[in-house]
């Protein structure tokens, strides 16, 4: 007689399935390894996105070199208002800014209005806009010094009595 097969498949055969069988398990567990280690990643639970944070909390802003004093604006009304430029110049005094002109101007300015300085006078131009209830535009020009230009548009409010803006919270 000849041999006996066993469960009808050879033995050869029964290996290759078998080897096949290894080799999806691997590949499966490969893949579940990945994606466990993608989604602890994510979750910081390395410890990489705590100290990222921390390192990122701990970062302080610069403090301001110049003080209000520190700033000279000239005042410029380029609307149709009569005396705009004037209220708004004792408005900036009384807040601290040095105000070393007022005059008129043939400048069509849309929205409120723009501040207009040189290469040196950006840190002032910066505080003064801080210090302005309304959002004014930032122009740079060539100039050599560091004063400002404060040309007021046909959308300029009057700014609020100095003693208003400490009592909510403004600048002072």
């Amino acid at each position: 007689m000849g041999y006996v097969r066993t469960a009808g498949m050879s033995t050869a055969a029964r290996r290759a399935r078998r080897r096949a069988a290894m080799v999806m398990a691997a590949l499966f567990g490969v893949l579940a390894l990945a994606l466990v280690l993608a989604m602890a990643s994510m979750q910081g639970w390395f410890g990489m996105g705590g100290e990222a944070d921390e390192v990122a909390a701990t970062v302080e802003a610069p403090t301001p070199t110049l003080a209000a004093e520190d700033v000279v604006v000239n005042v410029f009304n380029s609307t149709g208002t009569a005396g705009l430029a004037g209220r708004a110049s004792e408005g900036l005094g009384a807040r601290g800014f040095t105000v070393d002109g007022v005059d008129n101007s043939g400048a069509d300015v849309p929205g409120p209005g723009q501040i207009i300085h040189g290469p040196t006078g950006l840190e002032g131009a910066q505080l003064l806009a801080e210090a302005l209830p309304q959002e004014v535009e930032l122009v740079q020009d060539e100039r050599d010094d560091a004063t400002l230009d404060l040309v007021l548009g046909d959308a300029w409010e009057d700014l609020p009595a100095h003693d208003t803006a400490e009592q909510t919270g403004g600048e002072g």
